[in-house]
């Protein structure tokens, strides 16, 4: 007798998970402004359909999910690539592997969406299987591209097989620099070509920008060109020293760059109608409530840093880590399974327990909201719960500690 097939729990199941997902949209609005409801409501079947399974708004966007990397092999060459893609590993799990895998992820009461990443993982020969069985399953389904392989037929293939949307990568609005930035002449082109193909086939368009010194300048025009993209959601990446990234760390965005982002991502929310996530940056939602008297009601949808909880990384040799950024290994989906390690992982548990933190970050008013960046701080201090040694709130944080001091001085 063969393995008995798990199925995904639907969007809606229970439903209050749909209620709280509204609600947290309708937070978000109300802390930044955001006009895209007009974009998201004629689609709000799909856009259901994509947020499946999650609790609020997170560095990644609204946890939890998982996102599977099937390969390191890519059709590009980037400087910054994380997953340091190229060839394929020697250890990658082959299709039956992969399947397990995708078996296992489903097991997990809480995941709903399986987002398909790499490398380029429309590179890997069995990727329309793995997609169809991921379908079979229940799950919603997310491909994280660079879109230069989405020609018209390979759109139409994807809606066939019922996939969701796709998650390109644009990092540049000048073609020559995104093209040098991506190792690969013809890429902005192909990239954007790519990505119209997806949306003319009704696929939900997602946009990851990975920010640094190289393009920051560029902020405003890459969003305005996601929003003309027809992007529901922006993931606004700050680059980080993982994988190709460790010899780019002169191009790290500074603590007081990193508050720019945030001003200016906040004022640029109000008018368009993708919804920004910067991802890297869980400091942000702490920013949008910090003058805010509703603190405690904004931390039900807002949980700022996602890795351990509402991040589940899986790499092409079946290892888990807690965010693509952090890597720590949790555990492995070839001799064990996922509810295993995502309930029992002392790994996932620690990052769950803010109460781990360290530093400044262990008594930030914020901290529910934000949890600063876990990778930042493994990255740079080599402690996974140090506090995040670039946070741009460093001074509101003096501040308000001086305020206190002052407070407590003066007495009753």
């Amino acid at each position: 007798m063969g393995v008995k097939e798990p199925h995904v729990r639907p969007f809606y199941d229970p439903p209050s998970l749909v209620l709280r997902q509204v609600a947290s949209l309708m937070a978000f609005k109300r802390l930044t402004g955001w006009p895209g409801l007009d974009r998201w409501l004629p689609k709000a079947g799909l856009m259901l359909r994509t947020a499946a399974g999650a609790l609020g708004f997170g560095c990644f966007g609204m946890p939890i999910h998982p996102v599977y990397e099937v390969t390191a092999a890519c059709n590009l060459r980037c400087i910054h690539c994380h997953a340091r893609g190229g060839r394929p590993l020697p250890d990658e799990l082959d299709t039956e592997g992969a399947k397990d895998v995708i078996r296992k992820l489903a097991e997990v009461p809480e995941f709903r969406t399986l987002v398909f990443s790499g490398g380029e993982p429309l590179v890997r020969p069995d990727i329309y299987e793995l997609i169809a069985y991921a379908k079979r399953l229940g799950f919603s389904v997310l491909i994280a591209t660079n879109a230069t392989l989405i020609t018209k037929a390979v759109a139409r293939r994807l809606r066939d097989l019922g996939v969701e949307g796709i998650a390109a990568s644009i990092d540049f609005v000048d073609p020559r620099q995104h093209d040098q930035y991506r190792g690969v002449p013809g890429a902005f082109k192909r990239a954007l070509e790519g990505i119209e193909n997806a949306a003319d086939e009704g696929l939900y368009i997602h946009i990851n920008i990975t920010l640094s010194k190289l393009n920051l300048n560029q902020l405003e025009d890459l969003i305005r060109l996601a929003d003309r993209l027809g992007a529901y959601v922006v993931f606004l990446y700050q680059l980080l020293p993982a994988g190709r990234g460790e010899a780019l760390r002169k191009l790290l965005l500074s603590r007081e760059e990193l508050l720019q982002v945030m001003e200016r991502v906040k004022r640029i929310q109000r008018e368009v109608k993708p919804v920004i996530i910067p991802v890297g940056l869980p400091e942000y939602f702490a920013y949008l409530v910090k003058d805010s008297p509703a603190l405690r009601v904004y931390s039900n949808f807002l949980r700022g840093c996602s890795a351990g909880g509402g991040m589940f990384y899986v790499k092409p040799n079946g290892d888990v880590w807690p965010c693509a950024f952090v890597p720590i290994k949790a555990g492995n989906l070839r001799s064990q399974s996922a509810l295993e390690i995502w309930r029992n992982s002392p790994v996932f548990r620690a990052l769950r327990d803010r109460d781990n933190l360290k530093g400044p970050c262990s008594t930030c008013r914020f901290r529910d909201v934000c949890g600063g960046c876990r990778a930042r701080a493994f990255a740079l201090t080599g402690d996974l719960f140090a506090s995040d040694p670039m946070c741009p709130l460093v001074n509101v944080r003096a501040e308000e500690a001086a305020q206190g001091r002052a407070a407590a001085a003066i007495g009753p």
